[in-house]
Order: structure tokens, then sequence, then C-alpha cells
């Protein structure tokens, strides 16, 4: 049975039992708080790691593709690849490209790596950088790929931001070279 300390008047346990929580039990209870509190705040450095990485290569991702976008579309678009004037198969690479306007006119575009930064000409004119100012171009290589019946170019390029480097390739088919 119960002790008679715990008892009330109607005779149901009472609460008050006239002690607190001794010095072993309060160093106990904020050990264990503790412990959940370095578990938590580990989580949430882990957690904001992951997001970072994972915010890193979406960047990294989303450069790629609007560049080598916009390259493989002006390479579809081109009449010839000029190469006296590109250099390809080394690194850094240059592409040049022979294109007509509407209006009928010779055009030339020029893909080429300044500064780790991937730029384009338009007529010896710089449009600016194709790339973000986070994102280098560590390494650009055209090749040029002619099978007689048609002519293609092979990009491969490898883009780094901060402690994140990937490799990306594409190839593009000349118009009417088939």
């Amino acid at each position: 049975m119960c002790n008679s300390k715990f008892r009330n008047k109607k005779g149901g346990l009472s609460l008050e039992s006239g002690r607190g929580f001794s010095l072993v039990e309060m160093i106990i209870y904020l050990g264990l708080l503790a412990l959940i509190l370095v578990a938590l705040v580990n989580m949430l450095l882990g957690m904001s790691k992951a997001y970072s990485y994972l915010k890193l290569s979406r960047h990294l991702q989303t450069s790629a593709i609007t560049v080598l976008d916009r390259m493989v579309r002006d390479i579809r678009n081109a009449e010839s690849v000029n190469v006296a004037q590109s250099t390809l198969g080394t690194n850094p690479g240059v592409l040049t490209l022979n294109t007509t306007t509407l209006a009928g006119g010779s055009q030339i575009f020029q893909f080429h790596v300044s500064g780790g930064v991937l730029r384009v000409k338009q007529d010896n004119v710089d449009l600016g950088p194709l790339t973000l100012s986070d994102i280098t171009v560590s390494n650009l290589v055209f090749r040029l790929m002619d099978s007689g019946i048609s002519e293609s170019v092979k990009i491969e390029m490898t883009l780094t931001t901060a402690n994140r480097t990937a490799n990306f390739y594409a190839t593009a088919l000349l118009r009417d070279s088939y």
C-alpha cells in the first residue's frame, strides 16, 4: 500500500511528496539534455551541408545546360566551322562558326574561354559571358567530326564552382551537312 504521506484527505494519491530533485538526478537530466542538444545540432549542421552541396550541384547543372544549349543551337544553325580561326582538339578550345543572317549576309560566331569564363563573340564583337561569375570553365575542347556525309562538333567541358567539379558533353550536327 501507499505510504500515508502521499495520501490526501479523500484517500487518493497526492503529488506533494515534500521532496525535490536530488543533485544526482539534476546532473543526469542535464547530461541527457546536453546529449540531445548535441545530436540535434549535428543533425542540423549535416542537413545544412547537404543543402549547400545540392544547391551548388543544381547551380552547376543549370549553368551547364544553359551554356550547352546555346552552343548546340548555334552549331546546328551554322553553315560551317571556320577551321582556320578555331582551335580544335585542345584545351582551351576556340570554335568559330560561319553563319548567315536572316537578310542573307554572312556572320561569324566564336566561343572561347577567357579568364575561366566562357564568352561568345559575334562578328568580333564580344556579346559577353555565357557562364555565371561563380562558375569557372577549367576545360573546353571542341572536336570536329567529319564522316564524309555530315559534319558535327563534339563539345567537352568541365565546370567548377566552390568545391564541386563536373564534366559535360554534347554533340551537334551542322545544318545542311547530312
